[in-house]
């Protein structure tokens, strides 16, 4: 289960923000859940179509859920992923260097 599907199974039909507990049971800062739940659309296929130009799986992102926070922050607020989505779009590789995540999926990169 990816930390993006784990937060909207939680946080799905309820009427109420998380609690300052909830919050920290999950790791996350009120600031973190913010960023996560104002991300634009698509932020996790995005994340795995590039990860997946370096080699990088689902599971390599997901085995360290400080970092895979990080990358889903980033992607989620990228001033790139509307180019990035059309070029997943078009079934074409995204040019990594206007990825901002780029340099920790290379260093992800089990090759």
């Amino acid at each position: 289960m990816t930390i993006a599907t784990f937060f909207r199974g939680f946080f799905t039909g309820r009427d109420r923000a998380p609690s300052e507990l909830e919050l920290s049971d999950m790791g996350l800062s009120r600031a973190d859940f913010r960023r996560l739940s104002t991300s634009k659309a698509g932020t996790r296929d995005r994340m795995e179509a590039l990860a997946a130009q370096y080699g990088v799986t689902p599971a390599l992102i997901d085995a360290d859920r400080g970092l895979a926070l990080e990358l889903a922050q980033t992607c989620g607020h990228c001033q790139c992923a509307k180019a990035c989505q059309n070029a997943l779009d078009l079934g074409v590789d995204f040019d990594a260097g206007r990825c901002p995540n780029a340099t920790v999926y290379a260093d992800m990169s089990p090759a």
